[in-house]
């Protein structure tokens, strides 16, 4: 909640004067500067009519958290980390979003006439005076980051909230004849679509949907693999046909056509990323839908050492991708990684000593000293195709982007039985299943037991959001399961979730952590092959084996309160 342990009693503000005077002294007392380079920064902010709070921080001469520190202890207003308070909903609604976005606060509380807001910095005791004619309360104050009260300003009122005001603001203007008359649209249509798009940028969405319903309208952001709604400002339903019209623009399509699906891109920068933004229109009953994928192309890739494995699968996992020649098959659904592990496995092989020729579809990150080709199946160029050119072209790697019918199955099995080594992926549910579904699109099940090396299964688990993570109770039947795969655990150990706070978008989660099953192909999964053998007993019999599976890399996960029950059932199925 409040870090109380700078004050305990109410306070007068002190004038700006004397907190700009009291602030240099400390930094300098403090050793984050000398007297010579804190005059320059006071003499800047002063040319630049900027607070020296504001200058210190761009600076980089203290963190955030260490200057709202200091500031309270300069000032007795207390620091308070609103990922542990629940905001009242009256306080919330006693204060006008107009007011919230104009002046940069957030409401906390209200308890016996006296109105608790939250700020990035302390407030001259002139500007309290006018900011509580305004609202009729007597104020009290917290410190918070810069990034919380937006956040917080996003959660409660809209993303994109402050550029939809001045958007709803000069469309009044004009129905009252102020400003010349002019579409709707204008230039702040464009601006408020650029916003939503840099808000679904900064917090690594891979994905943004605009939805218009009959009087909604809807945003979605798919964040860490799981679609997200979030809440767009009042009103903003009325712009839905202008931010559409908007985004086809700038993805130069036929804003006059409806009635067909449409495909565009556009680039946009970042402060030092550019981003290419694909998009696709589909026509519905109350409009268009859009979907956003958002491509880093400065993206960089994990190393293998990267990926989260432990020792023992790492190990096994380079002795796969390192073999000279055979198969390796990386399963899962989509979104769960597997193109990031494939390319942290060419990255690790890629060499002057070895060719490496991809087939994708699409190309969308590109790989410096690697051959890549994009598929076109309108030409007749597909996996099939482009895979029996590729072997003419005397390659020591291949991957293939995915294996989707027989005859790229059979020329994928034939050519690691040729000296080659072959990556690929399926969608399978584990490990195994990449045996039958082989099986299933016809190939030989002799070469599949002698083309195949090993399948590597992998998820990714959403990661506990570490600000907001609370303990919970385990029920009683998922001890039971956890006990299965680690037997000695009588007690019922702590797990967590996470409640949701501003650094993490109230989701509870931040980031993402994959989980692998990796299988090696050995005699007697061979032989099971030729055999036919179910995939559920080729399951339990690697499990007897010494397999670890999903299930079980997840449980540990778990254990160590990386991620929620919740999530690893949503991910997984249980093996056994």
């Amino acid at each position: 909640m409040v870090n109380k342990s700078n004050h305990t009693v109410s306070f007068k503000i002190r004038s700006r004067a004397e907190i700009h005077s009291r602030l240099a002294e400390g930094l300098i007392e403090g050793g984050y500067l000398d007297r010579d380079r804190m005059d320059e920064l006071d003499h800047r902010a002063t040319w630049l009519e900027m607070s020296l709070e504001r200058v210190v921080l761009d600076e980089g001469v203290i963190t955030e958290a260490g200057l709202l520190e200091m500031l309270a202890r300069i000032t007795g207003v207390p620091v308070m980390d609103m990922g542990k308070v629940k905001l009242e909903r009256r306080a919330l609604n006693t204060v006008s979003v107009k007011t919230i976005v104009a002046y940069k606060i957030m409401p906390v509380s209200i308890k016996n006439g006296v109105l608790t807001l939250a700020a990035d910095h302390v407030w001259d005791v002139t500007d309290e005076d006018h900011l509580r004619v305004i609202l009729g309360y007597t104020i009290d104050w917290v410190l918070c980051s810069s990034k919380e009260i937006n956040e917080c300003i996003k959660h409660y009122y809209g993303v994109g909230v402050e550029t939809f005001l001045q958007l709803k603001n000069a469309r009044d203007s004009r129905n009252g004849v102020s400003v010349k008359a002019t579409d709707d649209a204008g230039e702040d249509v464009p601006a408020f679509v650029r916003e939503i798009i840099r808000d679904a940028i900064m917090i690594d969405a891979t994905d943004l949907h605009i939805e218009p319903g009959e009087n909604s309208l809807k945003v979605r952001y798919r964040i860490d693999g799981v679609l997200q709604e979030f809440p767009l400002p009042e009103g903003v339903e009325k712009y839905s046909r202008p931010i559409i019209s908007s985004v086809k623009i700038m993805a130069q399509m036929d804003i006059a056509e409806h009635r067909i699906p449409q495909d565009g891109r556009f680039d946009i920068d970042m402060d030092k990323d550019s981003f290419d933004i694909r998009v696709s229109v589909l026509p519905m009953q109350f409009g268009e839908t859009l979907n956003l994928r958002i491509l880093n192309r400065q993206a960089t890739f994990l190393d293998l050492k990267q990926l989260g494995l432990a020792d023992a699968e790492y190990a096994r996992l380079e002795g796969l991708i390192t073999l000279p020649y055979g198969m390796v098959l990386f399963t899962g659904p989509t979104g769960s990684g597997k193109t990031t592990s494939l390319y942290a496995a060419l990255e690790h092989l890629n060499s002057d000593e070895r060719k490496i020729i991809t087939l994708e579809d699409p190309v969308e990150y590109q790989i410096e000293g690697i051959t890549q080709m994009q598929m076109d199946a309108r030409i007749g160029f597909t996996f099939a195709s482009g895979l029996r050119s590729v072997l003419r072209h005397d390659p020591d790697v291949v991957l293939i982007g995915e294996i989707r019918d027989a005859e790229t199955a059979d020329i994928a099995v034939s050519a690691a039985l040729t000296g080659h080594l072959v990556f690929s992926t399926l969608h399978t549910n584990n490990s195994a299943g990449a045996l039958t579904r082989l099986l299933d699109m016809n190939v030989e099940p002799y070469l599949v037991a002698s083309g195949l090396d090993g399948v590597v299964a992998q998820r990714l688990l959403r990661m506990i959001c570490p600000h907001c993570a609370t303990r919970i109770d385990m029920d009683d039947a998922l001890h039971e399961e956890l006990k299965k795969f680690f037997p000695s655990l009588e007690i019922k150990p702590e797990i967590y979730q996470g409640r949701g706070c501003p650094h993490c978008r109230f989701t509870g989660y931040h980031g993402r952590e994959p989980v692998f099953e990796i299988m090696e192909m050995d005699d007697e999964l061979r032989a099971m092959t030729i055999q036919h053998t179910a995939t559920t007993e080729m399951m339990r019999r690697m499990v007897d084996k010494g397999l670890t599976t999903l299930r079980h890399n997840g449980w540990g996960k778990v254990l160590e309160g990386r991620t929620t029950v919740e999530e690893l059932l949503r991910v997984t199925r249980n093996s056994q």
